[in-house]
């Protein structure tokens, strides 16, 4: 299969920064498509209990909720972001992304970006570019190139891989894909990248999301996994292969993308912790459903 080189860089990259980690150096085939689960729905549970759960399903790790409200909040990530690690580590497991709140550099995403580097934490999603439409977009979209640019330099510096994830909605820079492009046309992909969410580009671009694949896709790092269906006229959470995600999926899986693929359930309530177990259950479903997926059921 063809792999898309600059994804292949920018993979590359980060393994020869991580090459301590046993997961990148694996020759087993998921190590070319690690799968992670983004923790939101599931951070009550102790590091421990989850790590012990991730390793029961056939993951390799997170992406942990790093930011203000997630698992350890940024000003703790120097006391207690060891601690989760080395939790995960005990069962197999690792942090593969972090979700953060950085997007510019400033000395909190310096501390941020330092203490990544430190635990070998090769992928951060950052905080989204936001429009405001009383102001011309084109001098915006510069401004945000410059911004990651200057973030940008700052990743390789920690050898650490930023991500952009698009996101559905009226204001997100991204939402379309193809401003993207403007925002990245001179950043560094090996210190910013794209994280390519199938169900918000699904939605936005419900037939031209092939197009804006095409044009984006040299600078993924990353594919983000869910699923949506459209009931009575808006669109619906539900779970993975229910919806219409799967064939902008099976086009990123037949061109041999090389990266994690970061799942995120989104049709349990997050906010309730007495959904956490019902949440726990709807991953492992969406699990064994990517793993049908990518022709992979079983270990």
């Amino acid at each position: 299969m063809k792999v898309h080189r600059r994804s292949f860089l920018t993979a590359t990259a980060a393994m020869a920064a991580t090459a301590n980690m046993p997961l990148r150096a694996s020759a087993k085939p998921e190590a070319a498509n690690p799968i992670a689960v983004f923790t939101k729905h599931v951070q009550s549970l102790s590091f421990d209990e989850l790590g012990k759960r991730l390793n029961s399903i056939g993951v390799q790790g997170i992406e942990a909720t790093l930011r203000p409200g997630g698992q350890i909040e940024p000003g703790e990530l120097e006391q207690k972001l060891g601690g989760l690690c080395e939790a995960l580590g005990k069962h197999g497991q690792q942090v593969l992304i972090a979700a953060s709140n950085v997007n510019q550099v400033d000395s909190n995403s310096e501390a941020y970006l330092a203490q990544l580097s430190k635990h070998a934490i090769p992928y951060f999603r950052m905080d989204y570019y936001r429009y405001d439409f009383s102001q011309p977009i084109l001098p915006q979209l510069d401004r945000f190139a410059r911004q990651a640019q200057e973030l940008a330099a700052l990743c390789r510096a920690n050898k650490v891989v930023a991500l952009y994830q698009n996101h559905a909605g009226r204001n997100y820079v991204g939402a379309a894909v193809w401003d993207l492009l403007h925002v990245l046309s001179e950043v560094d992909p090996q210190g910013m990248a794209v994280a390519l969410d199938i169900r918000h580009t699904t939605l936005e671009l419900s037939q031209s999301y092939p197009a804006a694949y095409a044009a984006i896709r040299q600078r993924m790092g990353a594919t983000y996994i869910k699923d949506f269906d459209w009931i009575d006229g808006q669109p619906v959470n539900v779970p993975l292969g229910q919806g219409r995600s799967k064939p902008l999926f099976d086009l990123i899986r037949r061109d041999g993308f090389v990266g994690p693929l970061s799942l995120h359930m989104e049709y349990t309530d997050h906010q309730d912790a007495s959904q956490t177990e019902a949440s726990w259950q709807a991953i492992a479903a969406d699990v064994r459903t990517l793993k049908e997926w990518l022709g992979s059921e079983g270990n």
